[in-house]
């Protein structure tokens, strides 16, 4: 009995070590940060939690956000509204990694709504676009040599657009779209040479000057003739991002939460395709401008 006790436990204990271990491995060259939190849902047969989380000191401001988890089992017992603790592993992506249940009374309410939200477009009346709808050629920006374009300028050409801030913490937000970007692009200049443009817009014009964005292009491209980054003055930026449904609330002096678009416009200046969040691949834009090319 003894021994059965003590093969019970070693066990236990080498098991306890080799997940501690697995751990230690998976957080190697990661930053982990304990955040408090409530459920805002949860997707992909609880591989994904939606949590609405309060600030991260040194990482991120508060912010709604789906986040992958590391065993769906973690989110089986968990309800829309749960108070809870995780532990968020921050690399090359960022996933929870650990959770816990707290009394309901340890989170506020809302913990992410504490945030000032930077006026849209959209709230002054111009309507969100739509699959199908025409572009305005005359939404004006600066690119990031200081000149000024028109969205009209790519008439004749497939525009692929999509939204970002230079300083946006989150690896799966902004640095995705343009990791995304770059893979995409090469590949779009194969096919199609100058005849397919991307277009990265910053909603942060205070910071994101045109000197500011050549320097952020630089990580991604070398390649500034089919691949564009630009900003404008408040009014332009919040024209853009209203018209594509772009919401953002700066919570701080370089804090900005914010959700994602990217979009297909056609050459004759139509939205082809919306991608709303983060789950679309540079196989499915590659392939959406394609039908494209071949329709025009």
């Amino acid at each position: 009995m003894i021994q059965n006790r003590l093969a019970v436990f070693g066990g236990g204990l080498f098991a306890f070590f080799l997940a501690a271990g697995a751990l230690l491995l998976y957080l190697f060259g990661t930053d982990t940060y304990t955040v408090d939190g409530r459920v805002a849902g949860i997707q992909n047969e609880g591989r994904t939690l939606v949590v609405e989380h309060e600030k991260i000191p040194g990482y991120m401001p508060p912010m709604i956000m789906p986040l992958p988890v590391a065993d769906s089992s973690m989110t089986a017992p968990l309800e829309k509204g749960d108070a809870v603790q995780f532990r968020l592993a921050v690399g090359d992506s960022a996933s929870i990694i650990a959770l816990r249940t707290l009394p309901d009374t340890a989170v506020a309410r809302n913990p992410a709504r504490t945030t000032t939200p930077i006026k849209s477009a959209a709230d002054g009346g111009a309507q969100m676009l739509q699959q199908g709808d025409r572009v305005p050629a005359v939404l004006t920006l600066t690119n990031q040599a200081g000149e000024s374009l028109q969205i009209g300028d790519y008439r004749g050409q497939t525009l692929v657009l999509t939204f970002i801030y230079t300083r946006c913490p989150l690896p799966t937000y902004c640095p995705l779209m343009s990791k995304q970007f770059a893979a995409l692009q090469p590949q779009l200049r194969e096919r199609y040479g100058e005849e397919a443009q991307l277009l990265s817009i910053s909603f942060d014009p205070a910071y994101d000057t045109p000197q500011v964005l050549r320097e952020y292009a630089s990580k991604y491209t070398d390649r500034l003739d089919t691949w564009t980054f630009a900003t404008g003055d408040s009014s332009q930026v919040e024209r853009a991002t209203g018209l594509f449904g772009v919401h953002a609330q700066k919570t701080g002096s370089e804090e900005i939460t914010h959700n994602l678009t990217t979009a297909l416009i056609g050459p004759e200046g139509h939205v082809r395709r919306l991608w709303r969040g983060n789950d679309w691949t540079p196989e499915d834009v590659r392939q959406a401008v394609a039908q494209v090319a071949e329709a025009s």
